[in-house]
């Protein structure tokens, strides 16, 4: 390099041109002494394929690389908050894509013709791979806007960083990237700006709700997680990978927030038993599962909710496909280990929207079922009588399939998921619970082999081998023979099955579940009554009949009446006797 081209470029560029991790040792420096796999075939100056003393175009900085003339489809997400529409790249960006968008030769200059390239793709161009970006920048981290100053999850890199905006207080290429060093993190490179251990780089500007303040188990995890796991930066363990554990700022597999690949199997890369011990993604493998994978692509956006007109949530649309994405019940900025009792949400569930018990949008969601309802509440396409798509449904008196309704604290019977059940004499019940507990609603459905079935796999309702996603075994109906406890394991979880058939509550329990084979949902609905369609009469101790089995009597009325104490009277038509009443 002649000193006339020498004395202006290192006034313009940082760290000077020459020593360990500058230009002359990375890729960037594409003449004859390059390392890289492209360099020139004869051009032994090294700055010229960027930069020109003279003639330059543009002026600032000195640019001697041909320009690009092509149109880019810019990144779009329903998430992303800016002051303006993004356009096409400008400024700084706009020279980085000179080469990095594979449309103009790597050797093609303003002043100094063509230089010859070895290494290059076809006519000279970047060769593919992931230097390639295209003209697609849908799977790329946007350039050349402002960010919004409303957004609370970023802020302005501040003063002194080696991240920064431009000129015009733009976020470009160079606000991550220096093109004159590639190693100022010595693991991933990539011309980073500083390192990117623990997600440095990303995280001066992108500060998401509850990374630090819970803090995040994605943010601290010491799990190992490397390139044999499907890490890309050479980091180790999950906590120093950070946000690249999951996304990728360049060609990410799904476009939108720029996951690595579609949502749930970005998930299970580690929730596969490959990272996290416990093995989530074999749970979706069951007979009986969350729709997770069963909707493909994924339905689930992250702008989702009740008012969004485009991705509302409850749904609104019969015919919408049901959906239950990682990401509906679990925020990954979020969350980490803590318990929780009943019904506050644990720590895996934390930092995640839901619907109350008045069916109106609350974030985050405080109890469990405050995100159940989120689907299992007031969505339309939810399980219909005319049209059940996962049998078996008891064919009830009285039909609902809106859970929020069902576990109303107001209504005439419910089970404690909202609030301490109606009746104050439960004999039945196991310690530790009493009339005054408060359940989950994933005390009834969670993995039929997680810690609460007494296994050793994960917990959570993420599928099981029994229907509806039930930790224990139900059998509904007319069951036939076999043994008590295991057909009805579900309920002698919480309820005694020695008080039960001991008739301790009901003087007919023994003759009506072992002498006639019928379930406990023949006469009880487990959810729960409605007050707008029932009352404390007649549907008291979650009584609302399967239609299946029970029927009117010869007098056309079914109902159970509540009485005194533990007293009742049943109007029906079961197994071929009449009750007319019959009393107890």
């Amino acid at each position: 390099m002649s000193w006339k081209i020498a004395i202006p470029l290192v006034l313009l560029l940082s760290p000077p041109v020459f020593g360990a991790g500058t230009l002359q040792n990375s890729k960037h420096n594409l003449s004859v002494t390059g390392t890289g796999t492209v360099h020139a075939a004869s051009e032994s100056q090294t700055c010229i394929f960027c930069h020109t003393p003279h003639n330059a175009s543009p002026a600032v900085p000195l640019w001697n690389h041909a320009s690009s003339v092509a149109s880019y489809t810019i990144y779009a997400s329903t998430t992303l908050k800016v002051t303006a529409t993004i356009g096409q790249p400008t400024g700084s960006s706009k020279l980085c894509l000179s080469c990095h968008d594979g449309t103009v030769a790597l050797g093609q200059s303003v002043n100094d013709g063509s230089i010859t390239m070895v290494g290059a793709g076809p006519g000279g161009r970047m060769p593919a791979g992931s230097s390639n970006l295209g003209t697609s920048l849908l799977d790329d981290h946007p350039v050349s806007f402002q960010r919004n100053p409303a957004d609370g999850e970023t802020i302005d890199p501040p003063p002194g960083d080696p991240v920064r905006l431009d000129g015009l207080g733009q976020v470009q290429c160079t606000s991550c990237h220096d093109p004159h060093s590639e190693d100022a993190d010595p693991v991933t490179r990539k011309f980073l700006v500083k390192s990117n251990q623990r997600s440095q780089v990303c995280v001066t500007c992108h500060r998401p709700a509850y990374w630090d303040a819970n803090p995040s188990v994605h943010r601290n995890s010491s799990a190992v997680y490397t390139a044999a796991q499907g890490a890309h930066t050479g980091y180790v363990t999950v906590r120093d990978n950070g946000c690249e554990s999951c996304h990728r700022p360049h060609t990410g597999g799904a476009p939108e927030r720029l996951l690595k690949f579609v949502e749930e199997l970005t998930c299970d890369r580690c929730h596969n038993g490959t990272v996290v011990p416990k093995n989530i993604a074999s749970a979706f493998t069951k007979l009986y599962v969350h729709p997770t994978y069963r909707t493909t692509p994924s339905a689930h956006d992250a702008s989702e909710g009740p008012t969004n007109p485009s991705h509302p949530l409850p749904e609104i649309a019969p015919g919408a496909p049901r959906h239950a994405e990682c990401a509906d019940c679990h925020n990954p900025h979020a969350a980490y280990a803590a318990g929780a009792n009943a019904p506050n949400v644990p720590g895996e569930l934390s930092g995640v929207w839901g619907i109350d018990s008045a069916g109106a949008r609350v974030a985050p969601a405080l109890y469990e079922y405050q995100i159940c309802y989120k689907c299992h509440g007031d969505s339309a396409n939810k399980p219909q009588p005319s049209t059940l798509p996962d049998p078996p449904y008891t064919r009830r008196q009285i039909v609902q399939f809106n859970t929020r309704l069902e576990f109303d604290p107001g209504n005439p019977s419910h089970h404690a998921v909202e609030a301490a059940g109606r009746s104050v004499d439960v004999p039945s019940l196991l310690p530790p619970y009493t009339t005054a507990s408060v359940i989950y609603c994933s005390s009834c459905h969670n993995s039929d082999t997680g810690p609460e079935a007494g296994g050793t796999g994960p917990a959570g309702p993420h599928g099981s081998q029994y229907p509806h996603i039930l930790e224990r075994n139900l059998v509904v109906g007319d069951t036939g023979s076999g043994s008590i406890g295991t057909m009805y394991a579900l309920c002698f979880k919480c309820h005694a099955q020695s008080s039960i058939l001991g008739d301790v509550t009901f003087g007919q329990h023994r003759k009506h579940v072992e002498g006639e084979h019928a379930s406990c949902t023949v006469c009880h609905d487990p959810h729960g009554v409605s007050l707008t369609q029932g009352n404390a009469t007649n549907n008291a101790r979650l009584i609302n009949f399967d239609l299946d089995v029970v029927h009117p009597p010869s007098g056309g009325v079914l109902s159970f009446d509540k009485q005194a104490g533990r007293h009742g009277a049943c109007y029906l038509l079961c197994h071929g006797k009449e009750h007319n009443p019959e009393t107890y």
